[in-house]
């Protein structure tokens, strides 16, 4: 008997049992299907991360913080927690300096008639936008007029919109009061890309011109500085040089960093803990492959219990002691494989459902697909491989004899 004569019998035993077949193969499809779908979650969840972090400096932005506020505690003189005008002032001296702005943030009261909202409230420039990942979908954006005479509007997310007016059309030019003092609403946002710390810290912002949040909170301290870079500029080299004049001025080598250098570390740290989490909760949906395994194992030694006169009738017909232990060796691997094969169309669909449905993002790995696929091949050898060469074994006199 040939492969393929071995592979149409395997086939034709199967489809005789197709509910205990189906029922066998259920542990490997729900094992390979959570894998894949674990690490599409995974890695999607990895990528919104760090297209969070990239996104600024995809821009020709130049980001500068006080070293002191990025690594808290350092035991140095002349620390630094805000920037000054003297600040500003130097780094538009620099050629290549299209324009010098800073943001500020923090965590203030939203009032609107008999409700408050305690919200995220950021202040920045006019294209505060961009750097903060947001689109003005109701109204419009503060200009740069607004930001120059200090006037006293801003824009709310949706969420905000939504607990504070009920929808978004009714929040353009409603007067909010923050920290007691009135902002007109002149434009709702939604964030333009999905971000995981709104799943931690909420979705309520309130964003105003930068000039505009110093009035309103001056004890905040100025912890950003934004330096525009003109095009054909190297952005790391007027950094370099930005920095440490800002450096020589405070009289600390130490005092400010372009963030640059902090953004890598946080991306290495991000996929490191990502990947980690994955592997682990992937290894633990991959006890269901083991258990799948188990499964295929025992209705295998059940078949050959079934089918000893069968095996006995064939040996005495001149098969070979390896033609059976590959017969049953091949319907173990195809239950395996048919349950893979089910397993990874299941959890790829199951990943774009997720993210179809939810914010959650997926990117569907193919290295987790060809791994899940290989490893129900392998436990379909493994574990067919015992009852097969039991089959194997029998005694052609005694088998013909079994009842």
């Amino acid at each position: 008997m040939n492969i393929g004569e071995m592979l149409a019998s395997a086939w034709d035993s199967l489809s005789a049992n197709k509910l205990r077949a189906f029922l066998t193969m259920l542990g490997i499809l729900i094992g390979v299907a959570s894998i894949i779908a674990i690490v599409a979650i995974g890695q999607g969840g990895k990528s919104a991360i760090i297209d969070v972090i990239e996104s600024q400096r995809a821009q020709q932005t130049v980001e500068i913080l006080p070293k002191e506020v990025v690594q808290p505690g350092l035991p140095q003189p002349g620390q630094v927690l805000s920037f000054s005008d003297e600040d500003f002032f130097i780094a538009r001296q620099f050629h290549g300096v299209a324009d010098v702005s800073y943001t500020l943030s923090g965590q203030g009261n939203v009032a609107f008639r008999d409700k408050a909202v305690n919200t995220s409230i950021e202040g920045g420039p006019n294209d505060l936008n961009d750097l903060a990942n947001f689109d003005v979908v109701t109204g419009r954006m503060f200009t740069s007029i607004d930001v120059l005479a200090h006037r006293r509007v801003g824009v709310v997310s949706h969420s905000l919109a939504q607990k504070l007016f009920g929808n978004d059309a009714s929040a353009i030019g409603q007067v909010v009061k923050v920290g007691g003092q009135p902002v007109q609403v002149v434009g709702v946002a939604v964030s333009n890309q999905f971000n995981l710390l709104a799943t931690f810290f909420g979705s309520d912002y309130l964003y105003m011109p930068a000039t505009t949040c110093k009035d309103l909170f001056p004890w905040w301290n100025i912890s950003e500085m934004d330096v525009l870079v003109t095009p054909g500029t190297d952005k790391a080299d007027l950094a370099r040089r930005i920095v440490t004049a800002l450096n020589i001025h405070a009289h600390n080598a130490d005092a400010f960093i372009d963030s640059s250098g902090f953004l890598v570390g946080i991306e290495k740290t991000v996929g490191t803990v990502t990947s980690i989490l994955t592997l682990v909760i992937g290894a633990v949906a991959g006890i269901a492959l083991i258990v799948g395994g188990v499964g295929v194992m025992n209705i295998m030694l059940v078949s050959v219990t079934e089918r000893t006169e069968e095996i006995g009738i064939r040996m005495s017909l001149g098969a070979t002691r390896a033609a059976i232990l590959v017969q049953f060796l091949l319907e173990s691997v195809m239950i395996t494989v048919m349950g893979g094969a089910i397993g990874i169309l299941l959890g790829i669909s199951a990943s774009w459902l997720i993210h179809w449905f939810t914010p959650l993002p997926s990117v569907v790995s193919w290295q987790a697909v060809v791994i899940g696929f290989f490893f129900s091949v392998v436990i379909g050898v493994l574990c067919g491989l015992y009852p097969a060469n039991k089959a194997s074994k029998l005694n052609p006199i005694d088998a013909l004899r079994y009842e």
